[in-house]
């Protein structure tokens, strides 16, 4: 009875808790850009549970049409913390064209951020799908682009009759790299009078080559059910159709001449370089470090092109770089790739020491110009004796003082028992201490074993994901002529393939592979290397294609049937 008093009075004071807490209102779209006649999704959450009131979405009404409203509740308990939330979904229609400010909504007191929306003319649409009541299209944002350069291909699949048992296949593209940008969007628009639900599809497509690029039909099965029987559907009625999507044509430009032969090909939207510094200070002290981050964030670039920042040799300083971060986010304009590098400085000697300018160049796509982008000088202060930097070998003892016959001192010092109890003390309680951490270890030890299979089992090191990016860093390496680059990319996709990271160099590889063309390909490799050692630069007689050819045909060894994926339907039942 006490135990559940208890309980009852700790739940009652969680609640009491979590209702102190300030009222917070999210509001956010699902778009930032959508086309005249199409609905957006605006999605409000507050940090509470609301059951009879909501809050006032009457502002809403100046710029758009209320089309539906519909709320959810969340509530959950982690380690006796109780966090609680409500939504409304609400389904948005734009009264005119563009840019539209989704107001602040508020709620007792509290107000959500406003939200910017644009609002452009309505796609072209052929006129001959227009009519259907089921079918597709598809746009690009560009007919020219740079090679390497971020397309975005939008795909949109609309029907205005009920489907069943839909899946969708993507375009595959030859001598390009496409990833798609975040979840698909369903959404309602209007064209010619009638009425279509959407599923919007965006990817960034990327040209590894020159010339003209196609980008083949996407493609949409589902059973359409045309008339209906009383209350039911008609389970004779249902015909399967096959919708595909227009064939597009883009011209890859090639990298203009005037880009510089020895700079890393970065054509971008826009590209930021930055530093931050911890501690920041202008003054440091000798063998004590600090640490350093540059920052490089691109618009519209794949993360593995985002070049490596040259550590320097200064003088007087030791510079310890970490290995660096990427990764990419999905924006309104694309992917947006980041890289952080660290680096830990430790000073060697006293004086005035001077990091060089960062500067990176890159091709801007919109003014169609090189740009270069840095990072200023930074001047220290050294301070301190490099002294306390000698070890114990180095120091010099000091000597005893010597006395003579004659000296004399206090009887007590001279003829005192020197009293050792507190000695053992101090052995016993080392001992005692021994003792306790070798158990604790072995505890520790004991605990981890159990354990270990079963994070291993969900903590593996391999998955698709890591294969993937390993394929495609040796894809851009063999495209950028880095043999360099190449040779880590082949270690890592191995190590995926077979699930080993025993492997540590191309021999292990080749060896294990026991395939002709793919031990020439990896000689042709290291001697490249070898000749350019001390240049910097791949050696001109190195036949990338030769090395991803041998390594496509090694993990395609073995592999008899493919399996095809469906998505999610389009229109669940």
């Amino acid at each position: 009875m006490v135990a559940l008093s208890r309980t009852l009075l700790i739940g009652f004071a969680l609640l009491f808790s979590s209702s102190l807490l300030a009222v917070e209102i999210q509001a956010s779209l699902d778009t930032q850009n959508v086309s005249r006649g199409d609905t957006v999704e605006l999605t409000v959450t507050i940090n509470e549970q609301v059951f009879n009131s909501e809050p006032d979405f009457s502002v809403l009404q100046q710029d758009f049409d209320v089309l539906s409203k519909r709320q959810s509740s969340q509530y959950s308990m982690i380690n006796g913390r109780i966090t609680s939330s409500t939504s409304w979904i609400i389904t948005l229609l734009p009264k005119r064209m563009g840019y539209l400010a989704v107001p602040p909504i508020t709620y007792e007191g509290a107000r959500s951020k406003p939200i910017k929306l644009h609002v452009e003319k309505q796609k072209k649409v052929d006129p001959k799908t227009t009519n259907q009541l089921f079918f597709l299209d598809a746009t690009i944002d560009k007919n020219e682009a740079y090679v390497q350069e971020q397309l975005i291909y939008t795909i949109r699949v609309l029907w205005s009759v009920e489907l069943f048992d839909s899946s969708f296949s993507a375009p595959q593209i030859e001598d390009a790299v496409m990833e798609q940008l975040g979840d698909r969007r369903k959404y309602r628009t209007t064209l010619n009078g009638r009425s279509y639900e959407v599923m919007e599809f965006r990817y960034a497509v990327f040209p590894q080559k020159s010339g003209e690029l196609t980008i083949p039909p996407a493609e949409v099965l589902a059973t359409v059910f045309g008339n209906r029987r009383g209350f039911g559907r008609d389970p004779f009625n249902g015909k399967q159709v096959r919708r595909v999507s227009p064939e597009l044509t883009v011209t890859v430009k090639p990298k203009p001449d005037e880009y510089p032969a020895d700079k890393a090909w970065l054509p971008t939207r826009s590209l930021k370089l930055y530093e931050n510094w911890s501690p920041d200070a202008t003054k440091i002290k000798i063998g004590e470090p600090i640490t350093r981050n540059i920052i490089i964030e691109a618009e519209g670039l794949v993360e593995t092109l985002l070049p490596p920042v040259p550590t320097p040799s200064i003088n007087g300083i030791k510079i310890y770089p970490e290995q660096a971060n990427t990764n990419s986010t999905v924006g309104a304009n694309g992917l947006l790739s980041k890289r952080v590098e660290s680096q830990a400085i430790i000073a060697t000697q006293a004086g005035t020491i001077e990091l060089p300018s960062v500067e990176i160049t890159w091709w801007d796509v919109n003014e169609e110009k090189v740009k270069t982008t840095q990072v200023a000088a930074r001047t220290f202060e050294v301070i301190g004796s490099s002294a306390g930097l000698q070890t114990n070998q180095n120091a010099t003892p000091i000597p005893a003082p010597v006395t003579g016959p004659d000296d004399s001192a206090p009887q007590s010092l001279q003829t005192a028992p020197a009293n050792t109890t507190w000695q053992w003390i101090a052995i016993a309680s080392l001992a005692l201490w021994l003792i306790t951490l070798v158990g604790l270890i072995w505890v520790l030890f004991s605990k981890n074993t159990k354990q270990k299979p079963t994070q291993e089992g969900t903590q593996s090191p391999f998955n698709n994901t890591a294969l993937k990016a390993a394929k495609k860093a040796l894809q851009t390496a063999c495209n950028q002529n880095d043999p360099k680059q190449a040779r880590e990319a082949v270690i890592q996709l191995f190590r995926q393939h077979w699930k080993d990271n025993t492997i540590k160099n191309l021999n292990h590889i080749a060896g294990r592979a026991n395939y002709e063309p793919l031990s020439s390909a990896f000689n042709n490799l290291d001697q490249c290397l070898y000749k350019s050692q001390g240049s910097g630069q791949a050696d001109s007689s190195w036949d990338s294609r030769f090395l991803l050819n041998a390594v496509e045909e090694t993990l395609a060894k073995g592999v008899t049937t493919q399996t095809k994926k469906e998505l999610a339907p389009l229109y669940p039942t």
